[in-house]
């Protein structure tokens, strides 16, 4: 399962913090489905959400030399401007 990801920024904390080829990495679990490490309600709600369109995508990955970080991709039916997807830390929010 590979979602659209649409626009892709980062908070300029995570940006300034996590090498690309990293958050690409993270990015690319995402878009796979892969929520990291979120409990299984929380997961349960994105696969709906994957599958209807309805709502918004949201990850949860710890990472050993950066902590915790976020992927959030909201308006995944696209019906704005299109998916818009932020890698931030949890700080960032």
């Amino acid at each position: 399962m590979l979602h659209n990801l649409g626009r892709v920024v980062a908070t300029a904390a995570l940006a300034a913090a996590v090498p690309h080829h990293q958050i690409t990495a993270l990015l690319d679990r995402h878009a796979q489905g892969d929520w990291g490490d979120l409990d299984a309600d929380d997961k349960a709600a994105n696969d709906e959400a994957a599958r209807t369109g309805d709502g918004r995508l949201f990850s949860s990955y710890n990472t050993p030399d950066y902590g915790k970080i976020w992927i959030i991709t909201n308006d995944i039916r696209g019906e704005g401007e299109g998916p818009i997807t932020t890698v931030l830390f949890p700080d960032d929010y």
